[in-house]
């Protein structure tokens, strides 16, 4: 495949159970031009995948941190604040990739804490971290995650994450399966797309499970186009990043499921002259 849109990417979680270097083989024989790259899968190697990166000739999007499961909200200890440590790997590695955006989720909140308490101690927690990200000159952002995958991460509707955004400065990673059943939608985007670093697509089939179960582009029940369309309205001029996942894509296989995203994808930027 040639000519591959310059605004569309494709996220390494994608290829979940891959290492780096089969991705950046199947991602540039596709003719993709930007990757996003899961801190996970790179982090027992992180100068290697650098190397690897830059020698595949690929630009990143943006990186996916690695908390290793700490919460934001984790209580100092002796050696300062646990998330800054789990998160400065993931960070660095950004900013190594030329200051490239970094999101993250909050991770857990403790048992049975109310959201509205959680979200209140998680604006001032978040602080040593944008400032660390600040250092570094690296654009800090939070995804609002899947409401199924509590454990990840306790800000989950567009909603919550924009007011986060408001109060704290960070950024926010759009994650449209994660939204596109929520209201007002057009007037959100409209409002608060400067805010936005980094929007991720991937399709859903309504009646499955919504955890870690994601459909190639076109296959599921999402209003994609008209996502996509309010989101370009609405002045939005990043990255568009491909991330699927959960058992029809390991059923399908990567690169079948690669190709198919790219090319629903590609066709559609191409023909409406983003």
């Amino acid at each position: 495949m040639n000519g591959v849109h310059p605004r569309l990417a494709v996220s390494t979680l994608s290829m979940w159970n891959w290492e780096l270097g089969q991705a950046l083989d199947l991602l540039r024989e596709l003719g993709v031009g930007s990757i996003g790259v899961f801190y996970q899968k790179v982090r027992d190697d992180p100068r290697g995948a650098l190397e690897a990166i830059a020698a595949a000739g690929l630009i990143c999007s943006n990186v996916t941190a690695d908390n290793g499961g700490v919460s934001v909200l984790a209580p100092v200890d002796d050696d300062g604040l646990p998330a800054l440590r789990a998160l400065k790997p993931s960070l660095d590695f950004a900013a190594a990739l030329g200051r490239r955006p970094c999101y993250f989720t909050t991770g857990p909140t403790p048992p049975r804490m109310p959201t509205d308490e959680a979200f209140d101690l998680l604006v001032p927690a978040v602080a040593p971290i944008k400032a660390y990200a600040d250092e570094l000159g690296v654009p800090l952002a939070l995804e609002h995650n899947n409401a199924s995958m509590r454990d990840a991460g306790f800000i989950n509707t567009l909603h919550d994450c924009i007011e986060f955004s408001q109060a704290t400065g960070v950024g926010i990673c759009v994650e449209l399966q994660n939204c596109w059943i929520e209201r007002h939608l057009p007037r959100l985007f409209r409002e608060h797309v400067t805010r936005f670093t980094v929007v991720q697509v991937s399709d859903y089939l309504v009646g499955e499970t919504a955890r870690l179960n994601r459909r190639v582009l076109g296959d599921g029940s999402m209003p994609l186009e008209w996502l996509l369309g309010l989101l370009l309205d609405a002045g939005y001029e990043g990255m568009f990043e491909i991330e699927t996942l959960g058992p029809a894509i390991e059923a399908e296989g990567y690169a079948s499921v690669a190709r198919r995203n790219v090319e629903w994808l590609n066709e559609r930027l191409v023909r409406w002259g983003v």
